[in-house]
């Protein structure tokens, strides 16, 4: 990549992601249409758990603990996205773990049962993916990885929601619904705004603003992979997933 202007690369970014949005994934347009079961619901959940809730906030944390010190980083990434998935800063819940637990639980699938479920290979790649670059102490790469698909995902989460209340009898503003609803709201929106700023400050060059294309580019891919994953075991019941039937 040649170096472009820093608020050019945001553009050319947010468009990638844009047009490769996960909400238009086969297995999410399933929740739009109401053609989810309740046992591809199940096996989704365990999965997700592995992506979305489990990891965080501990790459947060060492992405933060390799960042410079920068007002902006502590304001937008240390405050608004570390702290809110530790504690609920924000959003005034708690760690997201326990919201999603209440959630799997209302599925009939207990915290033990969650933590002893075998990841898909996709998903198992999507989860290392999480922590690589903050374990390498990348933290520029870090948080673009992030931060680009966490913003996007609110549409996504979004249309789960819709689909859980109108197809699965979960009752809006209920406990069981609070991982989904923090996670569809303007909380999860904002996790994105730290990522043009960093940009902005530190992905000057062309060297970085490779790495930060390639590190925004791999999160979409893998994002993609896990939910095809999932697509192809509890949705098409491929024969090579045959171990992973019967956890939904």
């Amino acid at each position: 990549m040649v170096s472009i202007a820093t608020g050019d690369l945001v553009t050319k970014l947010t468009d990638m992601v844009e047009n490769e949005h996960i909400m238009n994934h086969p297995f999410i347009k399933r929740f739009k249409d109401g053609t989810l079961t309740k046992e591809q619901l199940r096996g989704f959940a365990r999965q997700f758990f592995f992506v979305g809730p489990k990891p965080n906030p501990r790459p947060h944390c060492a992405v933060y603990a390799h960042a410079p010190e920068d007002e902006d980083i502590d304001r937008l990434y240390f405050e608004e996205v570390l702290l809110e998935e530790a504690t609920g800063r924000e959003s005034g819940t708690s760690h997201h773990l326990i919201p999603y637990f209440t959630f799997c639980e209302a599925l009939g699938i207990s915290k033990e049962e969650l933590k002893a479920t075998d990841p898909l290979p996709e998903t198992q790649a999507m989860h290392h993916w999480r922590f690589y670059h903050p374990m390498q102490g990348n933290w520029l790469e870090g948080i673009v990885g992030i931060c680009f698909i966490e913003a996007a995902s609110a549409r996504r989460n979004d249309i789960i929601l819709e689909s859980l209340i109108r197809d699965f009898g979960f009752k809006k503003g209920s406990p069981e619904l609070v991982y989904w609803e923090t996670h569809a709201s303007e909380i999860e929106e904002g996790h994105g705004d730290i990522g043009p700023v960093v940009i902005n400050k530190y992905a000057t060059t062309e060297f970085m603003q490779e790495k930060v294309w390639q590190a925004v580019r791999s999160s979409i891919d893998l994002q993609w992979l896990f939910t095809d994953g999932v697509y192809r075991c509890f949705v098409e019941n491929q024969p090579r997933y045959q171990r992973w039937f019967s956890q939904t």
